[in-house]
C-alpha cells in the first residue's frame, strides 16, 4: 500500500512490492549491500517468506519496513526496528540504497519522510542510526537529517566474520506527547 509520497518517490510497505521485485533489488545489489551486515535472501521462496515476517512485524508495531519506489521498482529500503514503547518510546533506523541510486538525493528525501511518519502517526519520541566509522556517506545523511552523535560503540556488530565499531547517533521528537 502506498504510504508517502515525495517528490520522486513513492514510499510504501511490504504488501506494495513481490518478491520478484524484491530478489531483483537484493540480486543486483549484493555485494554492496554485504558491506552492512545481515543476511539477504538469495532466492524467490525466501524472498517471500521475507515480506511475509516483515507484514506480520508491521502488524504487531515492533517494526516497520518501508521501500522507496522509483518508476514502480524499488531503489531503496528503510527499516524502522526493535521498537520499544512504554517509557521508551524509540526504535533503531536501518536504511540502504540501490548502489546506482546513490549520491543523488533519493536516500534524504525518503527518510525525511519515514522520520515524519515515525514523529507522527508512529509518535516515536526516539529514532536511533548507528554506522560504522569508514561509512562517511552514512554518516553525512545523518547529519544533514539532524541526528546528533552520542558515542562510539566498539565490537559493537558482528559483520562479515569480525566485530565492527559504530558510531551512534540519535534523533529526537521534540513534540512528542504520551497517547491519550
Amino acid at each position: 500500500m502506498l504510504l508517502l509520497e515525495t517528490d520522486r518517490l513513492q514510499i510504501v510497505d511490504p504488501q506494495a512490492i513481490n518478491a520478484r521485485q524484491l530478489y531483483e533489488y537484493h540480486h543486483r545489489n549484493t555485494d554492496h549491500f554485504a558491506q552492512g551486515g545481515g543476511t539477504l535472501p538469495a532466492t524467490l521462496d525466501e524472498c517471500q517468506r521475507r515480506l511475509a515476517n516483515e507484514k506480520r512485524v508491521w502488524g504487531l508495531d515492533m517494526g516497520y519496513r518501508y521501500y522507496g519506489l522509483l518508476e514502480g521498482d524499488p531503489i531503496l529500503d528503510i527499516g524502522l526496528s526493535n521498537i520499544v514503547r512504554g517509557v521508551f518510546q524509540a526504535a533503531h533506523l536501518g536504511y540502504r540504497s540501490h548502489q546506482d541510486y546513490q549520491g543523488q538525493g533519493y536516500m534524504i528525501e525518503a527518510l525525511q519522510s519515514v522520520i515524519e511518519h515515525a514523529f507522527g502517526p508512529l509518535n516515536l519520541h526516539r529514532i536511533m542510526a548507528n554506522y560504522q566509522p569508514w561509512n562517511k556517506a552514512s554518516g553525512h545523511i545523518l547529519g544533514k537529517l539532524g541526528f546528533v552523535e552520542e558515542g562510539m560503540a566498539k565490537d559493537y556488530l558482528f559483520i562479515d566474520g569480525a566485530w565492527r565499531d559504530h558510531i551512534l547517533t540519535a534523533l529526537i521528537n521534540p513534540d512528542w506527547k504520551p497517547k491519550p
